[in-house]
């Protein structure tokens, strides 16, 4: 019955990606827990040929590691992502490290924040368009959005900045406009503090899992500074990530 469910869900969110559409929540199935929901993702992507290119970040209710695959698209200041009609879009600015080298688990001596930065070569500011293939997921179970790989939609790569930012998040301030309208404007706040938190307790995670591992070149994307500001309408959009820098895009 598990593996059912599971093929059943993976096959819808593979119609959604290939039909560029959204999904009615009431039709899907609901993953029994984080692993059943790890090996829908793992389907999703095997099925779509996704390069393992990126991941997304977090930590559950119990301390319980989570990542979400990105595959992208991988966009640039000025480009425009194309959504599903009718999608529910949200920005997120953020920050990200690029793995400049492997980093296999390794059982019984944890990676420190120290040794995580050493395995990088970039850090980087990085904009998440979140952009679920499920139609409304106000109240979608936490299993459920996991499989969609936690609502990836886009990811916008800014420029590299110095390891030494995540060291005074409340310095910096994030704004969002969209078609010349502010949506946003606060202090950036990570929700653990320390944004590379996300990142290690992944590379820290306690058994390995279908999504496979952390590799070089690998995008890691730590978690939103601004929570997900709500696009309401499509067009251009400014995202600042001040004193640091402004990325240009639209939503179309």
């Amino acid at each position: 019955m598990a593996t059912m469910m599971t093929e059943n869900l993976a096959e819808a969110l593979i119609g959604a990606r290939r039909g560029h559409g959204l999904l009615d929540i009431e039709t899907l199935p609901v993953p029994a827990d984080v692993d059943a929901a790890l090996a829908v993702q793992a389907q999703v992507n095997r099925a779509m040929g996704y390069a393992d290119a990126g991941w997304k970040v977090s930590i559950a209710e119990g301390g319980q590691p989570i990542a979400g695959l990105m595959p992208g698209p991988y966009l640039r200041s000025g480009d425009t992502h194309r959504s599903a009609h009718g999608a529910e879009l949200r920005v997120e600015i953020e920050l990200a490290v690029r793995l400049g080298r492997d980093m296999p688990r390794r059982p019984g001596q944890p990676y420190t924040r120290a040794e995580l930065i050493d395995h990088c070569d970039a850090a980087l500011v990085g904009i998440e368009i979140v952009e679920s293939r499920i139609a409304d997921w106000t109240h979608v179970a936490f299993p459920l959005w996991l499989a969609d790989a936690l609502g990836h939609g886009a990811y916008l790569l800014g420029p590299e900045v110095p390891f030494s930012i995540f060291d005074d998040i409340p310095a910096l301030t994030c704004t969002v406009e969209l078609d010349g309208d502010l949506l946003y404007e606060r202090p950036a706040e990570h929700a653990n503090g320390d944004p590379l938190v996300t990142a290690l307790a992944w590379a820290n995670r306690p058994a390995e899992t279908p999504l496979g591992g952390l590799k070089a070149g690998q995008i890691i994307t730590t978690g939103s500074l601004c929570g997900g500001v709500l696009a309401p309408s499509l067009g251009p959009v400014i995202a600042r990530l001040d004193p640091i820098t402004a990325i240009s895009f639209a939503l179309a």
